[in-house]
């Protein structure tokens, strides 16, 4: 009876497993489209509002919310401090703060925080132009990852109920 129950168990837990990584995809999905409309709405704010960056990152965290909306605040505040630092370091470092928990990729997240590392110290033509390239490459990264998509969770939700079936058999 307990072997049962054990088996059973063991199953629901590899099960449980793959659908959680499933869900990890379409969390990773979601996060960088948000990261895309954050993207937007900075360009936006640049270009048509002729705005500081700290005035435009204020503009775009009145669009979002969550912890995108708490980045863009945070990293806004510490510009309009003025304590001397790097652009790129009060990016990186609110970004990090704000998106530590966050399912990207080490490749993604590292691409996200050098974005400040081009934004501030030259003309707005060459802002927009990096914030275009940056807009470009997670689109590309988008429409790759929703091609993948179905097949990775399926495939993820697979092996875990036959990851689970093989425990299973192994312990009866």
């Amino acid at each position: 009876m307990y072997r049962i129950v054990g088996c059973i168990l063991v199953v629901a837990a590899g099960a449980g497993l793959g659908v959680s990584e499933s869900i990890r995809v379409s969390e990773r999905i979601y996060t960088l489209e948000m990261l895309l409309r954050m993207v937007i709405c900075l360009k936006g704010e640049i270009r048509c509002g002729n705005a500081s960056l700290p005035d435009a990152f204020y503009g775009a965290a009145g669009r979002m919310n969550g912890k995108y909306r708490e980045f863009l605040i945070t990293a806004a505040d510490r510009m309009k401090a003025g304590k001397g630092e790097k652009l790129s370091q009060i990016c990186r470092e609110c970004a990090e703060s704000s998106l530590k928990k966050s399912c990207l990729t080490h490749g993604e997240k590292d691409a996200f925080f050098s974005v400040g590392e081009y934004l501030g110290y030259m003309d707005l033509e060459m802002q927009m132009k990096q914030l275009s390239l940056y807009e470009k490459n997670l689109e590309e990264d988008i429409s790759r990852l929703k091609e993948e998509a179905s097949r990775k969770k399926r495939l993820y939700r697979s092996l875990g109920i036959l990851g689970g079936l093989l425990l299973a058999v192994l312990l009866v």
